[in-house]
């Protein structure tokens, strides 16, 4: 099988269980009487795990090869979806979220890399990556309200751990190509932000901005902003399941159909207003916006891979993109540990308005950085 093709598999499976998990936990969560403050630092603990084991994974694959991460994902996921399966304190939910983190970030440490170095249009593979993941999103939010519905949570998450079994033997289907031994002088030398180019260093902290302002938005908040304006487990996964779907359909109509500042105002601007709006909305108009949110999702993906295709180094491709995924998760981090308490507090309206505020500073910044 063509090796792009095994890689493009790996996501598949990976997503679509991804969107299953991510209408299911924090409704089970909620029913399991844990409290939305505590939900909101269980989820604010993935982000940096995540990135933590994505950043020594990515550093070493550049050395070893991306074989054996491909790998450990596979056995990773069996683990933290089993884990859920029988979760029932904030413990238990706070050791899967760490299994889970792990267990993406070994992906996502390579499955960018792998591909680069396999690609001469560089930003548009990296967008067919990223809409192979929102489609396969969509489908497993489509459908995870009607498998909760039909199996309960203990049911969907079996299901969760039997289709990550496939993704152990598949990269097995992937040439391990070991690239040099491993040198921890020049794997230091890769990770030397003071060796960065001006143009990298600047986007780092824009992507922390970006971070702080998506993070007000991940893991939780849809799902259980849904349900707090009355609708059902299976509207509210259809809801999400479409939003993805049209993230993934605009990302993949737009990319390169603009010149990148051109599309980081439209996105900017698009990402704001509906968040201010959804701060405001409640009942039908609050479902309608949350869909439409996947449209400003959709292009800020694009907006995204073509700034990673541009500042980061041929040879230190895993290294540089962890670096920047760095940045943007130690934002998320932040606002997603604040967002529960914000919620409790102040309500919906608190996050939705702080993300769509502080993105002003990351697309204005961005728009007129990438000049250079």
């Amino acid at each position: 099988m063509n090796q792009g093709r095994v890689v493009i598999l790996i996501q598949v499976l990976n997503s679509f269980v991804g969107g299953i998990l991510g209408v299911a936990l924090p409704l089970m969560m909620r029913e399991r009487n844990i409290d939305i403050v505590t939900i909101g630092f269980v989820f604010a603990s993935m982000p940096m795990i995540f990135q933590l084991g994505r950043m020594l994974f990515a550093t070493v694959s550049d050395f070893w090869g991306r074989k054996p991460f491909f790998v450990l994902h596979g056995w990773l996921g069996v683990i933290s979806y089993s884990i859920y399966y029988l979760a029932y304190t904030p413990l238990d939910f706070l050791f899967g979220k760490v299994m889970e983190g792990t267990k993406d970030g070994s992906l996502w440490a390579v499955n960018r890399a792998f591909l680069l170095e396999k690609s001469e249009n560089k930003w548009r593979t990296l967008v067919h990556l990223r809409t192979t993941a929102y489609i396969s999103l969509a489908a497993g939010s489509l459908l995870a309200g009607f498998l909760v519905v039909g199996f309960l949570y203990e049911g969907t998450l079996m299901l969760c751990v039997i289709i990550g079994a496939f993704a152990i033997p598949l990269p097995l289907l992937l040439v391990r190509r070991r690239k040099k031994k491993l040198n921890v002088t020049e794997a230091l030398h890769f990770l030397d932000f003071r060796k960065k180019k001006r143009i990298f260093k600047i986007c780092l902290a824009l992507f922390f901005v970006m971070g702080i302002s998506i993070g007000f938005l991940s893991g939780f908040v849809f799902p259980l902003f849904l349900s707090d304006n009355g609708f059902d487990t299976q509207t509210i996964g259809v809801l999400l399941g479409l939003q993805i779907l049209l993230a993934g359909l605009f990302s993949y109509i737009f990319a390169g159909r603009f010149k990148i500042r051109k599309l980081i105002l439209i996105t900017g601007v698009l990402y704001t207003i509906v968040l201010t709006l959804l701060g405001f909305s409640s009942s039908a108009l609050a479902g309608v916006l949350v869909v439409v949110y996947g449209i400003s999702e959709g292009l800020l993906s694009i907006v995204h891979e073509g700034i990673l295709s541009r500042v980061t180094n041929e040879e230190s491709y895993g290294t540089d993109i962890g670096l920047l995924m760095m940045g943007l998760h130690s934002g998320r981090t932040v606002s997603l540990a604040m967002t529960g308490l914000l919620i409790s507090t102040l309500g919906f309206v608190a996050p939705f308005l702080l993300s769509a505020s502080i993105f002003v500073i990351f697309y204005v910044a961005s728009y007129f950085v990438l000049k250079e």
